[in-house]
């Protein structure tokens, strides 16, 4: 018998509800995380919650393991950590950078979560998906040496974070 979930879902325009499921045993690849810090993108995040996501946009900007889809019901997000408590003996009791939206816990293949080092707070560690966007940012803009570069933004990248606590304890 599987592990019951919570999880966030976005129902409408500036509101969401907590909805359970309940997961599958984790197959020979893959892993059950049990979230303990969920960050939220205040750019991204902002215009899924407002339903401003445009059509055209819709596809790209799917979250890993996001169900549902835009502009809602959709249970969205991508900045967690949390610790393996089912999968492979060399991820077990580890601490996980996960892609995936608001929930409590949850199953990936094992290949979707990255170790997170032993010396880096829970709390920074969730910033890890910004290091991603900058680098998505440096691709598609493709600057040079020299080149004057503005980032305008209500994200991460220009704002204060706030990670949020899921149903831990932990303090780091």
């Amino acid at each position: 018998m599987g592990v019951e979930a919570r999880a966030f879902w976005l129902t409408g325009r500036g509101t969401g509800e907590l909805r359970c499921e309940v997961l599958p045993d984790p197959g020979p690849d893959e892993v059950r995380v049990r979230t303990l810090v969920s960050a939220l993108s205040r750019g991204t995040e902002a215009l899924v919650a407002r339903g401003a996501v445009p059509a055209s946009e819709r596809e790209r900007m799917r979250a890993p393991f996001q169900v549902g889809d835009f502009p809602w019901p959709v249970k969205y997000g991508y900045l967690v950590v949390g610790v393996v408590e089912a999968g492979p003996d060399d991820l077990l009791g580890r601490r996980v950078f996960v892609l995936h939206p608001h929930q409590d816990v949850f199953v990936v293949p094992s290949a979707a979560v990255t170790p997170v080092p032993d010396g880096v707070p829970t709390r920074r560690a969730v910033l890890a998906g910004t290091v991603e966007t900058a680098v998505t940012v440096l691709w598609d803009a493709a600057p040079m040496v020299g080149d004057r570069v503005t980032v305008v933004g209500g994200g991460w990248s220009g704002a204060p974070s706030s990670p949020c606590s899921a149903a831990s304890p932990e303090r780091t």
